[in-house]
């Protein structure tokens, strides 16, 4: 896994085949998970939409002997995310792990690999022998040393780039309270990168904390857990932001994790998905409708004409970028109760 401060970039063919961004995504459950996994990676995305809308479901690939059931709950997220944000891909979402001790099973490992290697490598100038080596490194021994994963990355080296969807040993993030089981959550989060990225360049905190937001969100909109589990997770991600020890820094130095100083990348979750959630929350309570909707189906097509920064000035009515992080700063000083209160406004 990489370190939160080297944050994965463009590598070449004795790499990562991929240009692979990875995103872990954090905790959402009780309290004492949510503090737990940090972001490993980064997202950041190119100036051009990646992605294209499409019909099509992504393709499944589970690595034989893992519980079945990760794999439906994984695609449950997924396709709610799907039927809100809409259709984009290509994507293959890759599914591997091991519950309980000793070796994944030899049989079920090469047959994982060769499916991988099999779409990864065809009609390019790669070999299944490289391949291999690094679909053994980025599945199998992650999944051996019991790491929890879920990360997009994506293959720029075909003529239409393709979604990679990668969750390893989703089990270790599963509680039976959930109010949502939480690899619902991770396909939710993950499929709402693979919906930005059919549009264009936007700033780290916006990127994952319109993600963090949807993992609450969505399963509301489909009637699946009540509003107060919304409020909920949304005031963890406050208490996070409020233990964080440096804070002078606020997510005006997210914008790009890769330029980022040191110390915006020692606190990427707390900047980048916490408050990130929150300067949506604001973002769209802000916006002349109000409404997830109209962000989703008005906000987005902007960034791709206009950019992200002009398309959130004229989406908002506002002076500049700094005018909105000035608000925003004002907004996250107000009492708690005035948060809340502004969130449970947001239109659908």
């Amino acid at each position: 896994m990489n370190d939160a401060s080297r944050p994965i970039s463009k590598t070449s063919a004795a790499g990562l085949l991929s240009g692979t961004i990875s995103v872990l995504l954090m905790g959402c459950g009780p309290d004492e998970r949510a503090a737990g996994p940090v972001p490993s990676a980064t997202l950041q995305v190119g100036g051009e939409r990646v992605f294209v809308p499409m019909d099509e479901e992504p393709t499944y690939h589970l690595l034989d002997g893992y519980d079945p059931r990760w794999s439906v709950q994984l695609r449950e997220g997924i396709e709610m995310g799907r039927k809100y944000w809409g259709g984009f891909g290509p994507a293959h979402v890759w599914v591997v792990g091991r519950e309980g001790e000793g070796s994944i099973d030899r049989v079920a490992r090469e047959a994982f690999i060769d499916e991988y290697c099999g779409w990864r490598i065809a009609g390019l100038d790669r070999t299944m022998e490289e391949c291999r080596v690094h679909a053994t490194e980025r599945f199998i021994d992650v999944a051996e040393r019991g790491e929890p994963e879920a990360y997009l990355s994506w293959v720029d080296e075909f003529d239409q780039p393709e979604a990679e969807l990668v969750f390893i040993n989703v089990h270790r993030w599963y509680l039976e309270d959930d109010p949502v089981p939480d690899p619902v959550l991770r396909g939710i989060h993950e499929y709402t990168h693979v919906f930005q990225m059919g549009f264009g360049s936007m700033p780290t905190w916006m990127m994952e904390g319109a993600a963090v937001f949807s993992e609450s969100w969505i399963p509301w909109v489909e009637g699946r857990c009540g509003f107060d589990v919304v409020s909920r997770r949304m005031g963890r991600l406050l208490d996070r932001i409020e233990r964080m020890e440096d804070s002078d820094l606020t997510i005006a130095d997210m914008e790009d994790i890769d330029s980022a100083s040191q110390a915006a990348r020692d606190h990427h979750r707390e900047l980048a998905y916490d408050a990130g959630a929150w300067a949506v929350v604001f973002l769209v309570h802000g916006s002349p409708s109000g409404s997830m909707a109209a962000f989703r189906d008005e906000f987005f097509p902007m960034v791709t004409t206009l950019g992200w920064e002009r398309a959130l000035v004229e989406y908002l009515g506002i002076e500049s970028i700094a005018a909105f992080y000035e608000g925003f700063e004002d907004f996250m000083a107000s009492p708690r109760r005035t948060r809340l209160i502004v969130l449970g406004e947001i239109g659908r």
